[in-house]
């Protein structure tokens, strides 16, 4: 073999997801050669990170180009996930509070 080849992965929106060198993972149905014959590490033919500081993927796949998402697309992304689930301590007041208040209606009725 003369080299590997390395591939990426798209989401249903087209934003790439994952990278990878067939050296180490077999492509899947609908994964993109991006280059035949390359260096055994993917971070050789791709060096910039797939993802950026928040976790958010940094490009995507348009017309068999990649193409850096804008800060205005990362943004709206960022502001439209879900927010946390509540913490433990969260959780415990609140049931503390219920509970208080169930107690505290048994008491006076």
């Amino acid at each position: 073999m003369d080299g590997y080849k390395h591939y990426i992965r798209l989401n249903g929106a087209g934003i790439i997801i994952h990278g990878f060198s067939s050296a180490f993972e077999q492509p899947q149905d609908g994964d993109i050669l991006i280059s035949e014959y390359g260096p055994r590490h993917f971070q050789q033919v791709w060096p910039e990170s797939l993802m950026n500081e928040r976790g958010q993927y940094r490009y995507k796949w348009m017309d068999g180009q990649r193409i850096e998402r804008s800060q205005t697309e990362l943004d709206d992304e960022w502001n439209a996930r879900p927010s946390a689930p509540p913490s433990v301590q969260e959780q415990l007041d609140k049931a503390v509070v219920e509970l208080t208040t169930l107690i505290a209606m048994q008491q006076g009725g």
